[in-house]
């Protein structure tokens, strides 16, 4: 089964290079077929200039949304419908994301699961140096979204996370924004579509500025909670 990873990026040239570096280095590790699909999202600085560069290598692909609404979801929505492989993984160009989870996540899907999250808040996974109030509010989201939907997962805020692009192919998704992230999850488990989860670690980002909005992102997650009454 060939696996997309699909990666948005907005200013982050300080971290292309080296996030496909490893990428490329986990994926021949264990001898993965894929594709990275590079987002660059309007950047600002030189992110553009570099995914074309990256693109020359083979198995990346560049996409640049020039116009339009900016935004993680909205880049992660443009990426996806580009993505050839019959696995997905959304992948952080912050370089955040333990890439040693992925064979994980994918391993669960080919037992039979649809979605497969990176998990920082379950036995085995950790926050890391996330700040502590973020991490607060992401894990007490997570149970809220748990006892609203019955949901069995316990880090739907997290994007890095593995499923089937059939399942994309099935759910429409409205969040141009972070909240992708849970609305994508709470979507696919109420169309009944196999959510499960494997430990991850979370680690800060090294270079450049976060684009999360604490307050923001809080009023449009619970927003979310509508789904409940109106799906």
């Amino acid at each position: 089964m060939k696996v997309s990873l699909v990666v948005p990026a907005f200013n982050e040239e300080s971290n292309l290079k080296p996030l496909v570096k490893d990428i490329q280095g986990m994926t021949k590790k264990h001898k993965l077929d894929y594709e990275i699909i590079l987002v660059n999202d309007n950047s600002s600085d030189s992110t553009l200039e570099i995914i074309d560069k990256l693109a020359k290598a083979k198995r990346v692909q560049a996409v640049h949304r020039i116009k339009g609404h900016n935004g993680m979801g909205n880049a992660l929505i443009d990426g996806t419908k580009k993505a050839k492989g019959d696995i997905i993984v959304w992948v952080m160009a912050d370089r955040s994301d333990n890439l040693e989870t992925i064979p994980k996540m994918i391993k669960k899907i080919k037992q039979g699961n649809d979605m497969v999250f990176g998990s920082r808040y379950i036995p085995g996974g950790s926050s890391g140096d996330l700040d502590k109030t973020k991490a607060l509010a992401s894990s007490g989201y997570s149970r809220l979204a748990k006892f609203f939907f019955g949901l069995r997962v316990n880090d739907i805020t997290n994007a890095f996370r593995a499923f089937k692009k059939s399942v994309f192919n099935k759910i429409k998704l409205d969040s141009g924004d972070f909240a992708i992230s849970p609305e994508f999850a709470i979507k696919a488990h109420l169309r009944g579509f196999r959510l499960t989860e494997v430990p991850t670690t979370y680690s800060n980002r090294i270079a450049g500025k976060t684009k999360f909005k604490m307050m923001k992102m809080g009023l449009k997650y619970l927003s979310l909670l509508r789904f409940k009454f109106f799906y």
